[in-house]
């Protein structure tokens, strides 16, 4: 009989892509739904009063570079862990963390769009949308991420196999 349960690196990804998915359509849904209910929506770059002006590029600077920051340490300790399981849940933690640093800001840009009706404020959540796409797990970028060689490898090839 087959165990269902038993995590294979095809579930892994499949698993991490509809998180990632999830976490970039809130955003998405919140900026469409914020712009319908806009009835004068404007770019503007003038009202220098408007304290999101500041806050909304240090928050998405900072976001993303933290989210990196702290990806790239997770990471480094999820490759010395012992075993592909390890190393998979070490790279889901980084990643999950990292899309938050990133969802987080986008939120924060919608929201300014929603009461100031600033169109600016919904271009840097559209950016940070699109870095959040751009970043969507791949087999690829897992393999390449966790420094994966040998017998993981091949674990990690084997899509359908169970990971020990």
């Amino acid at each position: 009989m087959k165990n269902n349960t038993a995590q294979t690196p095809n579930n892994f990804i499949k698993t991490l892509s509809i998180i990632h998915l999830g976490l970039m359509m809130g955003p998405v849904l919140f900026g469409f739904v914020a712009y319908s209910q806009s009835v004068n929506a404007i770019q503007d770059f003038s009202n220098t009063e408007d304290v999101f002006f500041i806050i909304v590029p240090i928050v998405t600077l900072s976001g993303i570079f933290m989210g990196n920051l702290l990806f790239n340490k997770l990471l480094k300790s999820a490759i010395k862990a012992d075993g592909l399981k390890a190393k998979l849940a070490g790279f889901q933690t980084a990643s999950l963390i990292r899309y938050a640093f990133i969802e987080g800001p986008a939120f924060l840009g919608v929201v300014a769009f929603q009461l100031t009706e600033n169109l600016t404020y919904l271009y840097i959540a559209g950016v940070l949308i699109l870095f959040l796409y751009l970043l969507r797990p791949t087999k690829d970028k897992i393999e390449r991420g966790l420094e994966l060689r040998g017998k993981e490898k091949d674990q990690f090839n084997n899509l359908d196999q169970p990971i020990p």
